[in-house]
């Protein structure tokens, strides 16, 4: 028999609390089935489809679009036989107390005696709020049919344009953020707060040259960035203690229960994003190759899946491909260490008869959080990944 299930917005990064539903995929008397997408939102970092936990039929749509969601807020109604794992219970989420259920919301179907919800960016909600403006007499032009800043903006120089003004007056140039400039303000908001906190955390970098001319016959046309994945994950299972986080309530470090090893991706029209692979030197490493090119492609074209966004245990910054040689970057925390890479090409090396040779190197740094490891500790972990790296 049927019941009908209440789906709550889901944490689907580290460090969301909230989300916007950017537009709904599915209508009520829509059937799903479990994983179909069913709605577009977008959270601090990135835009995202959001899977459904069940198959059944939508019953009811429960939050409109354009309005921010607080995470566990219950957003849709779905008929199914799946077994609710989460009946009866509250979400208490750590270091959120449980949302109280929202004022009523208009749906995001509309009949004649709903009140509609126009699609907007929260940038340009917020604006409208302030300038004491209808979101609905305002001509949407985002690529999802949503109203952004530039079209709040637009309507208030529109309405303070004279009616006598003459047809040969030039146009008023706005300097109001595009939709994707929203976009990639949110990001760097975010990236502001994550490395706020990075700077009060006391740091050290360990620098190696990592000889690579043995690995580059043997990699077999997987990418660099794959085999210094596979390196770091098969190095953090020798050291467990690099494979933690400082905890500040119980001053101590905390192991992570998972050899997840994140993967700085550069977007320039959107800015950074830290996407994850679960267990890359363990199996086939060219399935690990193909799963390392699949999550950074997803984070490239702004797809990730919510299993890319998971906590990584360390993270891979790789400049070298865009011409620096070594820099030294930052922790993202909760994680307590990241490797930089500069770039893989022939230098001068000296050999043990004191002679040159060209080689091909690369210079790695390793950053850690003093608070949860040592630089011995840091030390032993970095010869133990230049072993997996080099031979």
């Amino acid at each position: 028999m049927s019941k009908t299930l209440e789906v709550r917005l889901p944490a689907m990064t580290a460090t969301m609390e909230e989300a916007t539903i950017i537009q709904w995929l599915v209508e009520p008397g829509d059937h799903v089935s479990e994983g179909h997408p069913i709605a577009e939102i977008s959270t601090d970092k990135v835009d995202m489809e959001l899977p459904s936990p069940y198959e059944g039929t939508v019953v009811e749509i429960l939050v409109g679009v354009g309005s921010p969601v607080p995470l566990g807020t219950p957003i849709i109604s779905i008929a199914s036989e799946a077994v609710d794992l989460l009946a009866g219970l509250t979400l208490d989420l750590p270091g959120t107390t449980t949302p109280s259920p929202p004022s009523p919301v208009a749906p995001a179907v509309s009949t004649a005696t709903e009140t509609k919800i126009t699609p907007a960016s929260p940038p340009a909600r917020r604006l409208a709020r302030k300038m004491g403006i209808d979101l609905a007499e305002v001509t949407p032009t985002g690529k999802r049919g949503q109203v952004t800043s530039v079209d709040v903006t637009t309507f208030v120089q529109a309405s303070k344009v004279p009616a006598a003004a003459p047809l040969s007056s030039p146009p008023v140039a706005s300097t109001a953020p595009t939709s994707q400039d929203d976009r990639k303000l949110s990001v760097r908001r975010a990236t502001a707060e994550i490395m706020g906190r990075a700077a009060r955390i006391p740091q050290f970098t360990l620098y190696r040259l990592l000889m690579l001319d043995y690995a580059a016959t043997h990699k077999a046309g997987r990418s660099w960035t794959t085999e210094l994945v596979r390196s770091l994950a098969a190095a953090l299972r020798e050291h467990p203690e690099m494979n933690s986080q400082w905890d500040e309530e119980s001053r101590r470090p905390v192991s992570f229960d998972t050899v997840r090893v994140g993967i700085a991706v550069d977007r320039p029209q959107m800015g950074l994003v830290v996407v994850s692979v679960a267990d890359p030197d363990v199996g086939d490493p060219d399935d690990a190759d193909r799963r390392v090119r699949g999550v950074m492609d997803r984070a490239r074209n702004g797809a990730p899946v919510p299993s890319d966004l998971e906590q990584p245990s360390i993270t891979l910054s790789n400049l070298g491909g865009l011409g620096v040689d070594r820099f030294a970057a930052v922790v993202f925390p909760p994680q307590a260490s990241i490797l930089s890479v500069g770039t893989i090409r022939m230098r001068p090396v000296a050999t043990s008869d004191g002679a040159l040779k060209a080689a091909l190197t690369c210079e790695v740094g390793l950053t850690v959080d003093h608070r949860a490891a040592d630089g011995a500790d840091g030390a032993r972990f970095l010869e133990t990944f230049t072993r997996y790296v080099e031979d």
